[in-house]
């Protein structure tokens, strides 16, 4: 009971000083943001510091094990089933615990060769020398570890040598390594893998270990041979004889079999193989050959050095880092991550990694560096193990059941590696309490928040056991306070504060980090956990908005009431927690959400909402004609105004007085506003509106007088009470016009008196072949999957669209080589469309299609339509010669061709069109079925030269305004209208091409030249008409 009352003290102390603040900036890594440290098991503690790097303007991240040398933990070396054999760090941990050991803790092992897996430097394991570099490895290092513990760094000078027929010779190619020509003998063992791995014919001698006088110490005097009977050392040393090879010891081994392999044999179980490659220097080749079954080998392995007989595990490290405590010189520059471990001068031995290539969490360091931070920590000796995607590092916490990885590997998951090293225990739960084991261990908060700490009793053996008590709370030092219940405030000042948690006289704590002046804060829709720039609500709207601070990227934990709030009265209201209410009426505005003096403050716009009642683009179903009306569907751009598709109406007061459409139509509740557009027909006539009420009580409303031509937006207000629209009449007026049509397009409802005319805004990025937009509209605050079309080159491909979030997903194919072009397109309430794109470039390796257009700043284009068999070029003079001719004006035929094929549409379904031009019989053949499409789709309408007469002149070259007006009336309608002054010429677009001009500039299709013209007037050429088709798809 001495023991454990002894034990239970110590450990109470433990956990009280390895949580107080530690230093503020190291010299090798940065200033220091945040530390944390807790005890795992007898003298071992885990470490996590974060810092800032100035130099890199980012952040570091290292782990580290603290071991005191002790009975109860012990360094244990573990490597796969076999030697060869890579595993990941958790892989190798079970295996250690799948044999009844605690694994307290470990990080990743030495490097290794990553076609074979086979460790460089060595691997001692219980004693046994697993693997071994040959003569011509001995400048690697390695970390050894003796029976209780201790450990020592250096070079592990280990000589192997075999004797037989009377000879000593070096054992060049070393234990459990690769054999290659250049080596002489190596000495396979079971534990390298399942066969010798060998790919070229060899001679490989089958031992079996001779098991007679164990133990038994033999004194060596050997004269070590090295080709043509040259001795080229001496070897004197005290061996005791051993059944596995061991430093300082000798395994005898008898003949079984000589073979002449022509490749890789197998090794059997419990025996051991001598092989050499038959490429290799004919004097070993020559003395393996005298060797018969019944003659003797001797292994044996010696050292000049004491440390390295004392071995009980040890492995392989690639740079000696410090010496007698100073960096060790000639170290590479690399910034990656670094796994070590160094030793102090106290005997106390560090387990380190640093994180690495991961910017905005660990950046890295050099091996320069870590040699310096082992310094800072103590140590006077190091010893580099692998780095980059292998640094790993794992722990058991006192309330878990096995070792997890804990560090962030730079692969993005753990790579499975050769070697590893653990710290172990046989330790079991003792049922003593001796602490009180408190999470989160570590925390990082800005001055305000809250967060509930746990305690639960720790037992003399680091295992966590239930405590019948309540621990009692306390803050030991720093700034906040903790509730009886163990909730912790953090106070205004930044530091580290610690709080403790006591059951009577045992006691435990934690470190908490506090920030009092955060660098960054962010919002996010506390429903939907979308990020908010913007803000836009309908009148008397609620949401609920979240705040989160960081400081140097790392995110603090915070909760809303730790901010200040604040918004325009003019918009609405917002209270401590975020919650923001708009206000009645239509307004625009500010919230600034503020901490320690960092502050964010976003656009909040109320703003009434739209919703779409009819844009008749499926159809015309819902709507009947009744009396003198007739409905069509419309789909000539001069008579649509958004989308494709309108509805005609076509009327006539002789076969009927009256002339409506009965409608199915029904507004949502709470709509005051019925919106639409009408083309009037310049008539006396009027239109009004008939709606219903639940009860199916009816009233009528005006609309508007016909009065005009062309498309004016239309608004009247709903009954209230009223939600169905039962139709829209047509009442004649003077009687001077009873015949004739108008068309109705896009019919919305609205709870507020608006007209929105602004696209949705639609970002788009992309990573390989994985497509990302984001869709936002102040007006429209929600998008359904229906409203958003993802397209490749113009054919739709499938695609994922939240619409809590507004994001659109979509996997494009992968990449072919040559150009293409993904495109996201959104369509709000109101008809208006938003869209972005992005490019898939096309390689370097792609060859030149058209031998007139290589360099040509357009050739990316032709080559482009090309591909999609828009163009097929034209013959050169040459054989084989295939021009694309840019810089030539191209014909209105052509346009007609290469926009017909852009479409993708099937020339043979406008055969039996019917022109109505006087120079039909003039159009060439190539042309005509381009020609034909293009007029029965209304993109063509000809030529007329004042003689009423229209004229198609395929063969004439085509102008930019003209060409602009046909790509123009391709495109659905919706899209933002530019303000054509921008351009030093925009006063000549013609009034006919205006609208065309105005689309294609507001989507960028058309930018101008590069004097800021649109040059209208011009010829445009084949190059510019590539370009444009290729921006419009």
């Amino acid at each position: 009971m001495k023991y454990l009352k002894k034990r239970a003290a110590a450990l109470g102390l433990a956990l009280t000083l390895a949580l107080a603040p530690v230093a503020s900036a190291s010299e090798a890594m940065g200033r220091e943001i945040q530390s944390g440290t807790v005890n795992l098991s007898v003298g071992t503690s885990l470490t996590k510091q974060i810092f800032w790097s100035d130099t890199y303007s980012d952040l570091r991240t290292e782990r580290y094990f603290a071991y005191t040398p002790n009975r109860n933990v012990t360094p244990t070396v573990v490597y796969g089933n076999k030697v060869l054999t890579r595993a990941t760090l958790t892989t190798m941990a079970q295996t250690l615990e799948s044999e009844g050991r605690r694994v307290v803790g470990g990080v990743n092992g030495d490097l290794y060769v990553l076609a074979t897996g086979a460790p460089l430097g060595v691997v001692v394991t219980g004693g046994v020398v697993r693997s071994l570099p040959g003569s011509d490895n001995f400048g690697y290092y390695a970390v050894g570890f003796r029976n209780d513990g201790t450990a020592f760094v250096g070079q592990p000078s280990l000589t192997a040598t075999v004797t037989f027929k009377g000879f000593t010779f070096p054992l060049g190619g070393g234990i459990n390594k690769i054999r290659n020509v250049n080596t002489n003998y190596v000495l396979y063992t079971e534990d390298f893998a399942s066969t010798t791995q060998n790919s070229e014919p060899g001679i490989d001698v089958i031992l079996t270990p001779v098991l007679d006088e164990l133990g038994e110490a033999t004194a060596l005097d050997l004269d070590v041979s090295d080709g043509d009977d040259t001795t080229i050392s001496e070897i004197k040393a005290d061996v005791v004889q051993s059944a596995q090879p061991t430093v300082g010891g000798r395994v005898t081994y008898r003949v079984e079999q000589v073979l002449n392999s022509t490749g890789a044999i197998s090794i059997p179980a419990g025996k051991a193989v001598l092989s050499i490659n038959n490429k290799s220097d004919s004097y070993f080749i020559d003395y393996i050959k005298l060797l018969q079954p019944g003659d003797e080998v001797d292994l044996d392995i010696t050292t000049g050095e004491t440390a390295w007989n004392e071995a009980d595990q040890a492995m392989g490290g690639m740079y000696r880092l410090v010496v007698n405590g100073q960096v060790a010189s000639g170290l590479p520059s690399e910034r990656t991550a670094y796994s070590a471990v160094g030793v102090k001068a106290d005997g106390t031995t560090v387990f380190y990694t640093m994180d690495g290539k991961q910017p905005g969490y660990s950046v890295g360091s050099t091996l320069t560096q870590v040699a310096m931070r082992l310094i800072e920590l103590g140590c006077v000796d190091a010893v580099s193990l692998d780095g980059g995607g292998s640094t790993t590092i794992g722990a058991t916490y006192p309330d878990g059941s096995g070792l997890g990885v804990i560090n962030k590997p730079s692969d993005g998951s753990q790579r499975a590696n050769s070697v590893a090293l653990f710290l172990t225990t046989d330790l079991k739960p003792s049922g003593v309490l001796a602490g009180a084991y408190v999470t989160p261990g570590e925390g990082l908060l800005l001055s305000g928040a809250k967060v509930q700490l746990s305690a639960t009793g720790l037992d003399s053996n680091y295992y966590t056991m239930q405590v019948s008590e309540t621990p009692s709370w306390s803050v030991e030092n720093g700034d906040g306070m903790v509730s009886t219940s163990g909730v912790f405030t953090a106070g205004g000042s930044s530091g580290v504060t610690k709080v403790a948690a006591a059951y009577g006289s045992v006691t435990g704590s934690t470190a908490i980090t506090v920030i009092n002046a955060p660098d960054g804060i962010s919002l996010v829709n506390a429903g939907t956990g979308a990020a908010v720039a913007t803000l836009a609500l309908d009148p008397n709207a609620q949401v609920d908005l979240t705040a989160a601070a960081s400081y140097k990227g790392l995110a603090l934990t915070s909760q809303d009431d730790c901010f200040t709030w604040s918004l325009d009265s003019a918009v609405g209201t917002v209270d401590a927690q975020g919650v923001v209410t708009a206000g009645a009426k239509s307004a625009s505005g500010n919230l600034t959400v503020t901490a320690g003096g960092k502050s964010v403050t976003i656009p909040v716009a109320v703003a009434g909402h739209v919703n779409t009642l009819e844009g008749f683009e499926s159809g015309i179903g819902s709507v009947t004609a009744s009396g003198g009306s007739t409905l069509t569907q419309e789909y000539g751009s001069d008579h649509v105004r958004y989308g494709s598709a309108s509805l005609k109406v076509s009327y006539d007061a002789a076969g009927s007085s009256t002339a409506s459409l009965v409608t199915t139509l029904t507004a949502a509740a709470g709509e005051k506003y019925l919106n639409l557009w009408v083309y009037g027909d310049g008539s006396a006539n009027s239109l009004t509106a008939t709606f219903a009420d639940a009860e199916g009580f009816t009233k009528e409303v005006m609309l508007t007088g016909l009065d005009f031509t062309g498309w004016k937006y239309v608004t009247a207000a709903i009954p209230a009470g009223a939600s169905a629209l039962r139709s829209i009449n047509l009442i004649f007026g003077d009687g001077t016009k009873t015949s004739g049509a108008f068309w109705l397009d896009q019919l919305t409802t609205s709870n507020e008196l608006m007209r929105d005319e602004a696209p949705p805004i639609v970002t788009v990025s992309r990573t390989g072949t994985q497509l990302t937009a984001t869709v936002t509209d102040l007006i429209d605050k929600k998008f359904t999957a229906a409203q958003v079309t993802v397209t490749y080159d113009g054919a739709v491909i499938a695609s994922t669209f939240d619409a809590a979030t507004g994001i659109v997903k979509a996997t494009l194919p992968a990449s072919d080589g040559k150009l293409h072009r993904a495109a996201v397109t959104a369509a709000d309430a109101s008809g208006n469309i938003g869209r972005g794109t992005v490019n898939i470039d096309a390689t370097a390796e792609r060859a030149s299609v058209f031998t007139d257009a290589a360099g040509h700043w357009a050739e990316g284009f032709a080559v482009y339509l090309y591909d999609r068999k828009v163009t097929t070029g034209i013959p050169g003079a040459a054989e084989g010669e295939l021009l694309f001719q840019p810089d030539k004006a191209i014909t209105r035929g052509e346009l007609f061709a290469l926009a017909g094929r852009w479409l993708g549409l099937d020339l043979t379904k406008y055969a039996e069109v019917t022109l109505p031009f006087v120079d039909s019989d003039k159009i060439p053949d190539w042309a005509l079925p381009g020609v034909k499409a293009m007029y029965a789709l209304g993109y063509l309408k000809g030529t007329s030269t004042g003689d009423g007469k229209l004229y198609a002149n395929v063969e004439t070259n085509i102008s930019r305004a003209e060409a602009m007006t046909i790509l123009g009336r391709m495109q659905a309608r919706g899209y933002a209208q530019a303000d054509l002054t921008s351009f030093g010429d925009g006063y000549n677009v013609p009034d006919w091409a205006a609208d065309n001009m105005k689309s294609l500039v507001g989507q960028g299709v058309v930018s101008g030249g590069v004097d800021g013209l649109l040059r209208p007037g011009d010829s445009i050429k084949r190059g510019e008409v590539a370009k444009l088709l290729f921006t419009m798809t």
